[in-house]
C-alpha cells in the first residue's frame, strides 16, 4: 500500500496528519501495538516539518511485507539533528524519539519543489524487540 496526502504548513494541521496515517496504516492491516508507535512517529515527522520548515510538505506512507515506511518532505534542505535536550528543556526530542523508535531514518534531497525528505521505517520484526510499546501508560 502506498498514499500521500499534502500537509498544511500549520501547527493545526498536526492532528488531521496523525488521524490519515492511522487511516491508511490501519487500512493497511498495520496490527494495533505497530500503529500506536507509528502514528507517534508519524506525528514527530510532521510537527518538525511544520514547525521548523517551508512548504510544500507532504506526508507519504508505505506498507509492504517486510517494512512501513514514512516520509515527510518540506522545502528546506536543512536536516534534522539528533538532540539530548535536559528533562526541563519543553521541546527538541522528536527526532531523538524517531532514532530510537525506529528500525531506521534518515533524509534524501528531494527533486521539484520539496527539498527534502525526512524518512524513517520499521521493520515488522522489529516491534517485538522494541518491547510492548502503548500510548495508554
Amino acid at each position: 500500500m502506498y498514499a500521500e496526502t499534502a500537509v498544511s504548513p500549520s501547527l493545526s494541521a498536526i492532528a488531521p496528519a496523525r488521524h490519515w496515517a492511522r487511516d491508511r496504516l490501519a487500512e493497511a492491516g498495520v496490527d494495533d501495538g505497530r500503529l500506536e508507535l507509528l502514528v507517534l512517529l508519524v506525528s514527530e515527522l510532521v510537527t518538525n516539518a511544520v514547525a521548523h520548515a517551508d512548504p510544500p510538505v507532504t506526508l507519504r506512507v508505505h506498507v509492504d511485507d517486510e517494512r512501513t515506511r514514512v516520509e515527510v518532505t518540506d522545502g528546506v534542505r536543512e536536516v534534522p539533528v539528533v538532540r539530548n535536550p535536559p528533562p526541563t528543556a519543553f521541546g527538541g526530542r522528536g527526532v531523538m524519539f524517531v532514532d530510537r523508535l525506529s528500525s531506521s531514518w534518515g533524509t534524501v534531497e528531494e527533486e521539484g519543489d520539496a527539498a527534502k525528505a525526512v524518512w524513517f521505517e520499521l521493520r515488522h520484526d522489529d516491534v517485538s524487540e522494541l518491547g510492548a510499546f502503548s500510548t495508554e501508560r
